[in-house]
């Protein structure tokens, strides 16, 4: 009987590790919200949505993914939602990290997802010359000076087969909160 009592004592502690653990990893991405200093790749990855027009057809359906500067994001395919949930950003391996909840993402995007809830983009080219660009006060660009990405998306299961290779145009810049162009004292 003692035997089983200690026995059942290490597991609920082991269960409590688990649970604490989890609950850290949830709360860093969906408490956490992105760089936003100057200059830095997080701010302007969230700075509005990136749709997939790069040498596309004009038919075809085209990929949009919106990381908003909350740490939210929003795959589209078209005009329908495949995946959303929340992401952190690491600038070092150039990888947005991602977490949805199961039923947040379709049938046709969970070859990409990892233990049912993680996915991860890989993200390369990031030209981002909104320096150089005019800007009004809705905050649109100059279709010469868009920003550019490219964004990878590999299955989980390792093969590079059914990898999404997205070459994405910012055509609405979004961030308007952090622009030193709009005087938010003059609203």
């Amino acid at each position: 009987m003692k035997a089983l009592k200690t026995f059942l004592r290490i597991i609920l502690v082991i269960i409590a590790v688990i649970v604490v653990f989890a609950i850290a990893i949830i709360c860093s991405y969906v408490l956490g919200t992105p760089n936003t200093d100057p200059n830095t790749d997080s701010r302007n990855i969230v700075s509005g949505p990136w749709v997939e027009t790069i040498g596309k057809d004009i038919d075809a359906e085209l990929y949009t993914v919106d990381l908003n500067q909350s740490g939210e994001f929003k795959i589209l395919k078209g005009d329908k939602q495949i995946a959303d949930g929340w992401f952190k950003i690491d600038e070092k391996s150039h990888r947005i990290k991602m977490l949805m909840l199961p039923d947040h993402y379709t049938e046709e995007y969970a070859k990409y997802v990892k233990f049912k809830v993680l996915s991860e983009l890989s993200y390369s080219n990031l030209q981002f010359q909104i320096k150089a660009a005019t800007i009004d006060y809705r905050a649109s660009i100059i279709k010469d000076k868009e920003p550019t990405i490219t964004l990878l998306i590999t299955p989980q299961d390792g093969s590079n087969e059914g990898t999404l290779i997205l070459n994405c145009k910012m055509y609405d810049y979004t961030l308007d909160l952090y622009s030193t162009e709009h005087d938010l004292t003059k609203d």
